[in-house]
C-alpha cells in the first residue's frame, strides 16, 4: 500500500489533472449515453433514424483520429485538448436548440469528431511527462478515473432525466466547458523542447520550409509493427463492442426464462466498474514492471476466455435449469476474469503505442493507433447485428474469444520483434521531405 502511495505523489501534476478531467468526460458521457437513443426517438420521425444519428458519429472519428494526432505533434497537445473539449461543449448545447433529424446527424459527426480530436493528443501529453518504465501505472490510472466517471455518470443521468432529458445535456456541456477551462489554466504544454526548437531553427533558417511531418497514414505503411499492432487490435475493439452492447441482447436469447430485470449483464457492469476502481493501479504498476509483449498475452488469454465463456455457459445455464442466483455468481466470478484482462491489457496497449513511437511523432502514433478502436466500432456491430439476427451470438463469441487468444499471441510477437530491430531499421525519426 505505501508503494502504492508513493506511485501516486510521483505522477506528474499533467497526469493527475488528466486523471480529474478523465472523471469529469466520464460523468458528462456516461450520463448522457443511457438516454441518448431515447432523446432522440421522441425528436425524429422514425427509429431507423436514431440509429443513423448514432451510427455516423465513428465515421467523422476516423478523421479527427487521423489528423489529431498529427496536429498535436505540430501544434502542441494543449490547443488540441482545449479545443476538443470545448467543441464538445458546443455539440452538446446543439441536442437542445436544435430539433430535426438532419441537425441531429450534423451534430453526431461533429461530436464523433470532436471528440476524437482529443486522445491522440491528451495520450501523447501523458507519454511525454511520464518516463517508459511508469507509462502503463499512467495509462493505468487514467482508465481508472474514467470508471469511476462511468459508475457515477448513469446514476446522476437516471436521476436528471426524471425532470427533463435536455437538462442531462446541458449539464455534460457545463462539464464540457469546465474541463477545457482546467486544461486552460493548469495544464502545462508537453510538447518536447527539442522539436520545438527545431522547429524555431527551421524558421529561421528557412523562411519557406519544405518539410512536413508525416501523416498517419504514411506512418503506418512506414512502420509495419505499428500496421501490424493495429489490425490485431481491431478484434479487441470488436469484442468491447459486444460486451458493452450486445450482451444483454445475448442473454435475453439464450435464458428466455429471465425476465429483463433479471438480465445478468447490470450486475456484470457495475462488477466490471468496481474492480477497476480498486485494482487497475495496483495492477498497472504490477504489468509496468514486466515485458509489454507478456502481459498483453495474458490480457488476451483472460478476455479471450471471459468472451468464451459468456457465450456458450448461458445455453448450459437453461438446459440444466440453474438457479438464478448461482447463474449470477459463476457469471461474475467469469467476469471477473475477463475485467482482469482487461485491466492487464488496455494500459500496456498505449504504453506499447508510446515506446514504439519516436518523440517528435508521438501524437501521429496515438492517432494511428486509434484507429483500431474506429474499425472495431465499425464492425462490430455489423456482425454482432448479422450473427444475433439468426441466433448465432455463441458463434459470435467463439470467433471473437479466439481471435483475442491469437491476438494475444501476435502481440508477444511484435513486441519481440521491437527488441531485435536494429538500430538501422528503427521507424520514422526525422521530418518527411516533400518536393515542392
Amino acid at each position: 500500500m505505501k508503494e502504492t502511495w508513493k506511485a501516486y505523489r510521483e505522477m506528474d501534476r499533467n497526469v493527475w489533472i488528466r486523471f480529474i478531467g478523465e472523471s469529469i468526460n466520464g460523468i458528462a458521457f456516461m450520463m448522457l449515453l443511457p438516454f441518448l437513443a431515447l432523446y432522440l426517438k421522441d425528436r425524429v420521425d422514425h427509429i431507423w433514424e436514431v440509429g443513423i444519428v448514432m451510427g455516423v458519429s465513428p465515421l467523422a472519428s476516423v478523421i479527427g483520429t487521423m489528423i489529431g494526432g498529427r496536429l498535436a505533434d505540430l501544434y502542441g497537445r494543449k490547443p488540441l485538448m482545449v479545443g476538443s473539449m470545448a467543441g464538445n461543449g458546443v455539440v452538446m448545447l446543439g441536442f437542445v436548440w436544435f430539433d430535426d433529424f438532419w441537425s441531429f446527424v450534423v451534430l453526431s459527426l461533429l461530436l464523433g469528431f470532436f471528440n476524437s480530436l482529443f486522445h491522440p493528443a491528451a495520450s501523447a501529453m501523458v507519454a511525454d511527462v511520464t518516463e517508459p518504465e511508469k507509462r502503463t501505472e499512467a495509462f493505468g490510472l487514467l482508465r481508472m478515473g474514467h470508471n469511476i466517471g462511468a459508475a457515477i455518470g448513469p446514476l446522476i443521468g437516471a436521476s436528471v432525466v426524471l425532470f427533463s432529458k435536455s437538462i442531462i445535456f446541458m449539464i455534460s456541456a457545463m462539464s464540457m466547458f469546465f474541463y477545457a477551462l482546467i486544461v486552460i489554466l493548469w495544464i502545462r504544454e508537453s510538447l518536447p523542447k527539442s522539436i520545438v526548437k527545431a522547429e524555431s531553427d527551421k524558421e529561421k533558417t528557412q523562411p519557406e520550409p519544405d518539410e512536413k511531418l508525416p501523416s498517419p497514414f504514411q506512418v503506418m505503411v512506414k512502420d509495419k509493427l505499428l500496421l501490424i499492432f493495429i489490425l490485431t487490435g481491431v478484434v479487441i475493439s470488436m469484442s468491447f463492442t459486444q460486451t458493452e452492447g450486445m450482451l444483454p441482447l445475448h442473454f435475453d436469447q439464450t435464458m428466455p426464462q429471465l425476465s429483463d430485470a433479471q438480465n445478468p449483464y447490470t450486475y456484470m457492469l457495475a462488477f466490471n466498474g468496481l474492480l477497476v476502481v480498486l485494482f487497475q493501479f495496483p495492477i498497472s504498476r504490477w504489468a509496468g514492471a514486466r515485458a509489454i509483449g507478456k502481459v498483453m498475452l495474458y490480457g488476451c488469454v483472460l478476455f479471450g476466455f471471459g468472451l468464451l465463456a459468456v457465450g456458450w455457459l448461458p445455453q448450459v445455464f437453461t438446459a440444466v435449469g440453474m438457479s438464478y442466483w448461482l447463474i449470477i455468481v459463476i457469471f461474475l466470478i467469469i467476469y471477473g476474469l475477463y475485467t482482469l484482462g482487461e485491466m492487464l491489457m488496455s494500459p500496456v496497449q498505449m504504453t506499447f503505442v508510446a515506446n514504439l513511437a519516436p518523440e517528435n511523432l508521438r501524437g501521429t502514433y496515438m492517432g494511428a493507433a486509434g484507429l483500431q478502436w474506429i474499425l472495431g466500432g465499425v464492425t462490430g456491430p455489423l456482425l454482432g447485428g448479422f450473427l444475433f439476427d439468426v441466433g448465432l451470438g455463441n458463434l459470435l463469441f467463439t470467433i471473437l474469444g479466439v481471435g483475442c487468444i491469437v491476438a494475444g499471441v501476435i502481440y508477444l510477437s511484435i513486441d519481440r520483434w521491437v527488441d531485435e530491430r536494429p538500430d538501422n531499421q528503427e521507424p520514422i525519426t526525422e521530418t518527411v521531405v516533400i518536393e515542392k
